[in-house]
């Protein structure tokens, strides 16, 4: 079956309520793709892919970001770590709906405590978006009768809609304040915002597992990759029996890389966009 076809026949079954949906008609992968990307990543990513295919380069008009320029040198520029500190960023919503708490669009950012990576991951958990996304997620994952052993009806979507809010809890917990916080590692993305498309497209791709370090230097993202690892395992606590285990937890987490690489290309170009849309909407 071709790829347009199995497209069609996803799309159509959606629309009839997909009640008879079942994993052995649709490729594994599509399973994957329907949980775990929204209408909104999915219109976003696709705006990338074709500001790419037009050769667009994308500008923003804030400052780059030292993302490109690692370490970053506290001395830089004669702006001393004080200074830094008392600069709160400020974190509007994305489409006025998109929370953008763990995106840095400074230049010389200072390092977050113990503390305020705790407030990240919180403030993550908590955001209505986040809600409103389980929620429609759990809705897409019932249709495709995903975590089977829950069954169907009201009590299986209850059964979902908590495996998914204790899912976004336990890995913004892990991957955003207690991993990080160990590790001494930074959990935001540092947006470029600015220079090749290229260059701000690999920014996000390597973001997963390339980060900084409190100091500023380079690293692996132990945080990311262990947090999800640590994620993935504590599900096995609720999923279903068919759903847990060693192989099941490590896809889980292998699956989290390539979702992580979608929202950091909306952390990095969606600004962009988000300008480009309003400006056609004032002309308009």
């Amino acid at each position: 079956m071709s790829k347009r076809a199995i497209k069609a026949e996803i799309f159509a079954r959606a629309r009839l309520g997909g009640s008879s949906w079942s994993k052995s008609q649709t490729p594994y992968i599509v399973s994957l793709v329907l949980r775990g990307l929204g209408l909104m990543r999915a219109f976003l990513l696709l705006v990338c892919a074709l500001q790419s295919l037009l050769g667009n380069n994308l500008r923003a008009q804030s400052a780059p970001s030292v993302a490109a320029g690692f370490p970053l040198a506290p001395a830089a520029h004669e702006v001393h770590s004080k200074d830094r500190a008392a600069v709160k960023e400020k974190h509007p919503r994305l489409f006025w709906v998109m929370p953008t708490y763990t995106v840095s669009n400074s230049s010389f950012p200072s390092s977050l405590s113990s503390g305020e990576k705790f407030r990240l991951s919180v403030q993550n958990t908590t955001d209505p978006f986040t809600f409103g996304y389980i929620a429609v997620n759990d809705g897409i994952q019932q249709a495709n009768n995903n975590l089977a052993g829950y069954g169907q009806g009201a009590a299986g979507y209850g059964k979902r809609l908590g495996a998914g809010l204790a899912d976004q809890a336990s890995a913004s917990f892990f991957k955003t304040y207690f991993f990080p916080s160990i590790l001494h590692q930074d959990p935001r993305y540092f947006r470029q915002g600015s220079g090749s498309f290229k260059r701000r497209l690999a920014n996000a791709i390597i973001r997963p597992v390339v980060t900084r370090n409190d100091s500023g230097r380079r690293a692996f993202n132990w945080a990311e990759v262990v947090g999800g690892i640590a994620a993935s395992s504590l599900s096995n606590a609720y999923y279903p029996a068919s759903n847990s285990g060693v192989g099941p937890t490590f896809k889980r987490a292998a699956a989290g890389i390539p979702f992580s690489m979608i929202d950091h290309l909306i952390d990095e170009f969606g600004p962009d966009l988000e300008r480009k849309f309003l400006r056609r909407t004032k002309i308009g």
